[in-house]
């Protein structure tokens, strides 16, 4: 739990992805100038115990907002588990497949053990690059992780990992010097993608404070543009684990990955997508876009 303004009006809680890292540097900001109080509201950040229960909790109510991801979103659509995409941290893609240093292609991947994070996760962009390649997940070996990608790729445990984030793990390993290659899934048949959305509940769209959150989000980003180092200090005077030279690289790196404009959904981007996870069976039916996604900015 990361603290809320006082003397707000309407209470927002929002269960992040992960742990407190750069991604979330734009909600930091709309706290630490004021936006998110400017228009009334009192606003919650919330690390999950478990990384892949935030979008379930809010289907279950128990919270407003959670930060998630396309593909995850689309498995529960699928399931019709009440939730939609309502807004975009970041609008473009972090993920990106890490190899040993001495594997140059995804063609040198066959035969060889890749880690992933959540078992089931990320098969659909890892098939994809493969596919890219001429090979197929039947020929790699899929071992779960449990996010601690890292290490299984410097212990030799795994020969690459999928999943982890080009703006965080990626700088990681290069700080240490661990010599790795990488892809990125968009330059190898993946569709771009929103790397980090927020997800809430049907019914509750319509609310006012959703809107209204998205605006000063807006107004935070645009705030830490000009004021990047001001923000930081900030955040690390409250959560001095940030004081470290791989989260001071990592923010530097996110600052233009966020969206602009975080509560309009980019419809002709998030339909390819939605089409891809139709292509590939992670939603296993069309769906009108209207049951995936709805644009609460204003």
């Amino acid at each position: 739990m990361f603290g809320s303004f006082a003397n707000a009006n309407d209470k927002v809680t929002v269960i992040l992805d992960w742990f407190l890292n750069a991604g979330h540097q734009s909600l930091l900001a709309a706290q630490y100038s004021g936006a998110f109080a400017r228009h009334g509201l009192d606003v919650e950040l919330i690390a999950p115990a478990d990384p892949g229960t935030p979008p379930r909790l809010v289907a279950a109510g128990q919270a407003d907002l959670a930060i998630s991801y396309p593909i995850q979103l689309g498995m529960m659509v699928d399931k019709h588990i009440p939730l939609v995409q309502v807004g975009s941290l970041l609008n473009q893609p972090l993920d990106v497949l890490i190899t040993k240093g001495d594997i140059k292609s995804i063609k040198e991947l066959k035969g060889k053990k890749i880690g992933v994070a959540i078992a089931g996760d990320q098969q659909v962009v890892l098939g994809t690059m493969l596919t890219s390649a001429g090979l197929s997940l039947s020929d790699v070996q899929l071992v779960t992780v449990n996010f601690q990608l890292e290490q299984a790729l410097m212990t030799g445990a795994v020969d690459a990992v999928i999943g982890a984030g080009r703006n965080y793990e990626l700088f990681d390993l290069q700080q240490r010097n661990v010599p790795v290659s990488y892809f990125y899934p968009e330059d190898y048949g993946v569709p771009t993608y929103d790397e980090l959305i927020f997800v809430a509940r049907p019914d509750k769209t319509k609310e006012p404070k959703i809107g209204r959150f998205m605006q000063a989000l807006k107004e935070g980003n645009e705030y830490l543009q000009v004021h990047p180092d001001e923000i930081l200090n900030k955040a690390i005077k409250d959560h001095p684990e940030l004081n470290t030279s791989l989260n001071k690289a990592a923010w530097q790196a996110t600052l233009p990955l966020n969206s602009k404009e975080p509560g309009k959904i980019d419809q002709p981007k998030t339909q390819k997508f939605i089409n891809f996870m139709v292509s590939k069976n992670v939603m296993h039916h069309e769906y009108p876009i209207s049951d995936y996604a709805v644009q609460t900015g204003r």
